[in-house]
Formats: structure tokens, sequence, C-alpha cells
């Protein structure tokens, strides 16, 4: 398995993603995917392409179930996708950023597993996705809710009030990046894709994680949520943002008698099929 040639610039090394760091709650990460898997009704998708595939947890398992596929993991990260490369299975390798990523040819199915609430304007990026399937190819994607989530608005309380004497940390675009939501609601998504689409399935759950460690929940935002905020800081900032977020964590995510840590997790599902 060879990573597919692909023209890059050159990005400054503290943008790297963490391969291990990612695959420590690689269990739990791999749950929504094998949800969103067992609602997909395709029997012989020929092409099917896994967007922001980082580590593979989810091409394995496409490649488990569809092994004679042409199936290729699409990111963005050279580091993610060098980790993917050494699973065992047939699979193609293609370094590109999703806002800009063509299908060579069109799709049987796009898989999306916690990938698309990265990328602003869904009201533009899906129909596009859709585009790019053949008649019956099916759009499955999983995403994230994380915005109203307790340590995510602990977050951004902590960039709006753990700087010098009380003030904000960071600059005005990082804070209202991080403010934003990419993630539509889900009568949203319904108006945006039912006229695309020919059989339309979308719903929310919300899983009750557990998780272990001195610091568990830090350590699972920190690869994805909080990435933009950990690179955007200056040393002295990114202290401070870590001092305080890390207390706020601890105090309201305190561990269990037995030592774990409950960590409440809001995912929405879309199946959409044209």
């Amino acid at each position: 398995m060879d990573i597919k040639p692909q023209p890059s610039t050159a990005r400054p090394s503290n943008t790297q993603w963490d391969p291990q760091a990612y695959l420590k709650f690689a269990r739990l990460r791999e749950r929504p995917v094998v949800e969103l898997l067992d609602h997909i009704c395709l029997e012989n998708p020929e092409r099917i392409y896994d967007l922001g595939c980082g580590t593979g947890i989810a091409t394995h398992l496409l490649a488990k179930r569809w092994p004679h596929a042409d199936l290729t993991g699409v990111d963005s990260s050279a580091e993610m996708l060098g980790e993917a490369s050494y699973l065992p299975i047939k699979a193609l390798w293609y370094k590109s950023d999703l806002q800009s990523w063509q299908a060579e040819q069109p799709a049987d199915l796009l898989f999306a597993a916690a990938v698309l609430h990265f990328i602003s304007g869904h009201d533009v990026l899906l129909p596009r996705l859709l585009r790019q399937l053949n008649p019956g190819g099916c759009l499955a994607a999983h995403m994230p809710n994380w915005r109203d989530a307790l340590w995510y608005q602990l977050m951004l309380e902590t960039l709006d009030h753990a700087g010098l004497d009380g003030g904000p940390l960071g600059t005005v675009e990082l804070r209202r990046f991080m403010a934003e939501r990419p993630v539509l609601s889900l009568d949203r998504y319904y108006r945006l894709l039912a006229p695309l689409t020919k059989d339309l399935d979308i719903w929310e759950t919300e899983h009750l994680q557990v998780v272990e460690g001195q610091s568990p929940i830090f350590d699972w935002v920190k690869v994805s949520a909080l990435r933009p905020v950990l690179l955007a800081l200056d040393e002295f900032e990114r202290q401070c943002f870590l001092d305080h977020f890390l207390k706020l964590v601890h105090e309201y995510y305190p561990p269990e008698g037995d030592g774990r840590t409950l960590f409440p997790f809001k995912r929405i599902f879309i199946l959409a099929t044209v």
C-alpha cells in the first residue's frame, strides 16, 4: 500500500497531528463508526472513499465489510496517513483537504467519520459531496456535536478570562472561530438534504463514555477540538490556558469511586442516498 503522491506545501512542524494520542481511545472512537456502518444497506459498493480517514479506524472496518471494493482513505495529515498505511488492508491513501477534494471517479459510498464538523459551510459542502456519488450511492457521516457540551463551554470561558488580569487569550479571530457552530441542527440538515436525496436518515445519540486516566477528557479533546487553540497560543498563553482549563475540567468532571471519569458525548448521524 502506497500513499498516493500529492503536491503539498510545507507546514510548520507544530501543526502535525499526533496519531498515537488519537489512538489512545480507539475503541470508543470506533463505536460510532460501527453504529453508522450498521445502518448502511449497500450490498456491494465498488468504490468507497473514507473521508478524513485519520489513522484508519473506519477504513479498516470498511475493508472488512467490503473486501473487494476499491477503497481509498483521504486525509489532510501525512502523519495520520503514515500510521494508516501500516494497516493490513487493501487500500490507497490520498492526502488532500476535504474543502478542495474531488473524487477521481464517482463513488458508491462516501464515508465521513468525525471529520465534517471541522469544516464550515455545510450548506455548500454536503451538496458538493452528494454530487460525487453514483446514482444509488450514499453519503454516510457522523459528527461530534460538542458546541453545547460543558467541557466546550469551559474552554470558551477559559479563552475569555484566563489571560492577564482576567483578560482574554489569543486573538479575536481565534475566539470567534472556536465559538462558531459548523454543525447544523437536525431539521436544517433535513431541509438541506431532502430535496437532493431519495432516502435520508438523520439521528442523534448521546453516549455516556467512561474514560480512564489522570486527565482523560483533556487527553481526548486535545487531539481534536482543542488543537486549534493549543497551536494558536504562544507558550505563555498556552500555559495560562492549560492551568485554567484543566482546573475547571477536573472540578466539573471528577473521577468516580472506581477512578474512571464519565464523559457524555453527543453525535449526529446522517445517511443520505441519491
